[in-house]
């Protein structure tokens, strides 16, 4: 098992929730156009996934390498 590995991994798990707690929570409090609320709410998903899925791949890297 690789610690820097494990580490980033986790990270890179919790970047990712807490980017997707505080956009629930930020998001209705918002006062722009719907176009624009639709465009953040897409930008913050690939964000939030990539995070994720980097996070997730980098765990399970250093569980099985």
């Amino acid at each position: 098992m690789n610690a820097e590995l494990l580490a980033f991994g986790v990270g890179a798990l919790a970047l990712g929730i807490a980017t997707l707690v505080a956009a629930r929570r930020l998001f209705p409090r918002l006062d722009v156009p719907e176009d624009a609320e639709a465009s953040l709410e897409l930008l913050t998903a690939m964000l939030v996934g990539v995070l994720l899925l980097a996070g997730l791949g980098l765990v399970l890297l250093a569980l099985f390498a």
